[in-house]
């Protein structure tokens, strides 16, 4: 698996650059593509996640480069893992195995699908957004599948039941790793892939749970859903929740809605200046 920088174009006619995270399995050569918004750790995780649920199962080995979300360096030519992944590596249920430093060629199957996808897959596509762009990929990785491979001489569909695949962990391991969390502000929001989500003005300040699903950012407070919003994917927008300052004056809360506010009709007494003078002649006179 890897990391590839892509470039996609959407209906606008806007360049966008975007991670792509990248899995090919070693016999059958079954190919699983995600873009992303991010490459964090919480993003490879489930990035790796989908691609075994795509796969049908865990593979026994995994071969990654030397990102830093992986490995931590070395000590006396021993591997240091990311403390992180490697828990996570133990409740998929795979061993995770690093390429040599400075020698590419360990990972030569999926440097080439990642020129592969950029040369193959997005040439002459356009895309309305990040989710969209992911049907495509995903759509184009089955037909790519369904023919025969150029080096095997195999279609790697048909593959697939032959390799070594571990059953997959339980749903509540796999679920684990499709959450976030977050931190509401003050003002009510929960900042997900670069876009500020609202929900009740209530839990500002409070821990989150947050999870992209089927097209929507769903945040929960515990197993409580607390707001579903349609993704969004321009960075910087902000999605408001309906009724998400309701009750806040009557409760004298200390969050703020500034946004809101600029939003309403605020009526401002107009005084004469004659006014402010008296007041001025009242406390010289104290």
């Amino acid at each position: 698996m890897d990391w590839g920088i892509c470039h996609y174009l959407d209906s606008n006619g806007r360049i966008h650059k975007v991670p792509a995270f990248i899995m090919i399995l070693g016999s059958s050569r079954v190919k699983y593509v995600e873009f992303t918004s991010r490459c964090d750790l919480s993003s490879l995780q489930r990035c790796i996640v989908n691609a075994f649920v795509y796969f049908g199962g865990a593979p026994e080995q995994v071969l990654t480069d030397n990102m830093k979300t992986v490995v931590d360096g070395r000590e006396m030519g021993k591997v240091l893992w990311n403390a992180k992944f490697a828990d996570f590596a133990v409740d998929m249920g795979f061993v995770p195995k690093v390429c040599k430093v400075r020698k590419p060629q360990t990972k030569g199957k999926v440097e080439r699908l990642v020129q592969y996808v950029k040369d193959n897959f997005l040439p002459g596509r356009t895309f309305e957004n990040l989710g969209d762009l992911n049907n495509q990929a995903l759509d184009w990785c089955k037909k790519a599948d369904s023919k025969i491979h150029g080096t095997t001489g195999k279609i790697p569909l048909n593959e697939l039941v032959n390799e070594q695949l571990r059953l997959l962990p339980s749903k509540e391991v796999l679920e684990k790793y499709k959450w976030e969390a977050r931190t509401v502000t003050r003002d009510g929001m929960v900042s997900f892939d670069g876009v500020r989500y609202g929900v009740p003005w209530q839990y500002s300040g409070k821990e989150v749970r947050v999870r992209l699903c089927a097209g929507n950012v769903e945040i929960y407070m515990g197993e409580t859903l607390l707001a579903s919003h349609k993704a969004q994917y321009s960075s910087g927008r902000i999605v408001w929740l309906d009724g998400q300052y309701k009750g806040l004056s009557e409760q004298h809360g200390i969050a703020h809605a500034l946004p809101v506010a600029r939003k309403q009709d605020i009526q401002v007494e107009t005084r004469p200046l004659s006014f402010y003078d008296s007041l001025l002649g009242e406390v010289s006179n104290v």
